[in-house]
């Protein structure tokens, strides 16, 4: 009995092997830092289809953050791309803070008044250091030529994360350019190329940009596997390598790295709707 059901359970694990790598396509993978269109932490000028909705999820390790929030978080997001050549996303970075609340003057069991008192002669009170907090922020991507099927003229897109902030911009706003490039090499697989410019804007991180200058990377989708793509950039901060698995055309699974020193990963779901 106990060898049959090994072998029941081999044969399921054989089938949903074959279909992964049967219905796997190769779609355009999302930055896996902050869940728009692009390699680890660059967009490149790719657009995903039109009607396409990507949720997902990445954990983040601290050397991606500025010195205030120097501790491992995470990211969630939708990105939605509405039109051919409009891509938007919208995030929330959980952050560490203290809480803060009033206590207000109640009854004690004897019907007296008591005044809550912090030490410090009022009743404002701090709660424990940990995750209360989101920080939002967004991104708004244009293809400009996205009519362009010009071979000689690569992919190009004009972005901007988080212009405009009730409380001062963020640490990731900027606005850029990129340009990709894809090459196709005869059975060995697809060679994408960006390169791009990141102007960052004044907020209140006392001059701590998360982009900041030029900025460059690569993908590789071998021809073989083409559900997998092997990625390498420069953000501006650091070199990061990392590698996204797309499953039965929906589920991206993806881990990266920043200069052999810092892992993170995380998993998103698109879908594609067809008007």
């Amino acid at each position: 009995m106990l060898r049959k059901c090994d072998s029941i359970i081999m044969k399921r694990i054989i089938l949903l092997t074959l279909l992964t790598f049967v219905s796997a396509n190769i779609g355009v993978h999302a930055q896996m830092v902050l869940g728009n269109t692009g390699l680890i932490n660059i967009p490149t000028a790719d657009m995903k289809q039109e009607g396409t909705f990507v949720g997902g999820a990445t954990i983040i390790p601290d050397s991606y953050l500025d010195s205030f929030h120097k501790y491992t978080t995470g990211i969630y997001y939708i990105t939605l791309t509405p039109l051919p050549f409009v891509e938007l996303t919208f995030r929330e970075t959980l952050a560490k803070g203290r809480s803060i609340y009033r206590k207000e003057p109640y009854q004690d069991e004897n019907g007296n008044w008591v005044i809550p008192d912090n030490g410090h002669g009022d009743n404002v009170f701090y709660g424990k250091y940990r995750f209360n907090f989101q920080d939002r922020s967004y991104t708004i991507r244009i293809a400009p030529l996205f009519w362009v099927k010009n071979k000689w003229i690569p992919k190009v897109v004009l972005g901007t994360n988080d212009p405009w902030s009730d409380n001062g911009g963020s640490y990731y706003t900027c606005y850029y350019g990129v340009a990709t490039e894809n090459i196709e090499l005869n059975k060995i697989g697809k060679i994408g190329i960006s390169a791009g410019y990141f102007k960052s804007m004044e907020d209140r991180f006392h001059g701590e940009k998360a982009y900041h200058g030029a900025f460059g990377g690569l993908s590789f989708t071998p021809s073989c596997f083409d559900k997998l793509m092997i990625s390498a950039d420069y953000d501006t901060q650091g070199v990061n390598i990392g590698a996204n698995v797309l499953l039965f055309n929906h589920w991206n699974i993806f881990a990266y790295e920043r200069d052999f020193e810092k892992f993170g990963f995380g998993m998103s779901y698109q879908y594609t709707i067809d008007f």
